[in-house]
């Protein structure tokens, strides 16, 4: 099989996630956010272990420990200054009608770009190493399950139907695949800034996982939550870890 054929085949899976919304109409809305603290706990190890485990280790082989530190350090800024915009155009729609899907559209947007990011980091890893592909791949499926739940819920909310939400979250999933195919198109002009590529990959995933996930996992206090997602955690990162002796 190809690299091509396996970037494909990956960035594909991670489109399939977006039906897993389906799960909200089927285990309802009330079960779905007991599950989603749940998953997130294993998201978040999966995230730290692709990052400090797969994806930083290969950066800082193949590239200058300071330009990879720094541009990992300029991607936790970037990304944290997009989620602003997005989170400021997002309260501008809060005074919207219910039938108004304004809401719902400006999330179809924000996953727009954050699955195009995976695609791309999905076909970068690949690219460097299948092992490194591998780590990737299960750190982004474990955590878009949770945000494509989210996702999807939004959506109902802002008033699509579920026939609409589904559909209009798979399109926007194929995001993924399109900008993994660019990615690897434009394989030999990226290739000398692997290294730095891989930094602001890691990056995203660090933001990702300490800013936007960590916090909701502090919701729940108590020694029997704090030692399901320890665990849940740990088993995250040992996944994601093992999957470098794959390939």
């Amino acid at each position: 099989m190809t690299t091509l054929e396996v970037i494909i085949i990956a960035s594909f899976i991670e489109s399939v996630i977006s039906f897993s919304g389906v799960t909200l109409l089927i285990l309802g809305e009330a079960r779905i956010r007991r599950f989603l603290h749940t998953i997130l706990s294993f998201s978040v190890g999966a995230l730290l272990g692709a990052v400090f485990l797969d994806i930083l280790p290969e950066a800082l082989e193949i590239g200058e420990p300071r330009t990879v530190l720094g541009f990992t350090l300029v991607s936790i800024v970037v990304f944290f200054l997009l989620e602003k915009s997005l989170r400021w155009y997002h309260h501008h729609e809060d005074g919207a009608t219910p039938h108004d899907h304004s809401p719902g559209y400006l999330v179809l947007v924000g996953d727009l770009m954050h699955n195009a990011i995976d695609g791309t980091a999905i076909a970068l890893s690949f690219m460097v190493d299948w092992k490194l592909g591998i780590a990737t791949t299960i750190a982004v499926v474990i955590h878009e399950i949770p945000s494509e739940i989210g996702d999807f819920l939004v959506l109902l909310q802002s008033g699509f139907s579920k026939g609409k939400a589904l559909l209009y979250n798979f399109l926007i999933s194929l995001s993924t695949v399109v900008a993994a195919l660019i990615t690897y198109a434009f394989g030999s002009v990226l290739e000398p800034y692997l290294p730095i590529a891989l930094a602001l990959v890691a990056g995203n995933f660090l933001y990702i996982a300490i800013a936007d996930i960590m916090p909701e996992l502090q919701e729940q206090a108590g020694w029997k939550h704090t030692t399901l997602q320890t665990a849940l955690l740990i088993l995250g990162i040992v996944l994601v870890g093992a999957s470098g002796f794959l390939g």
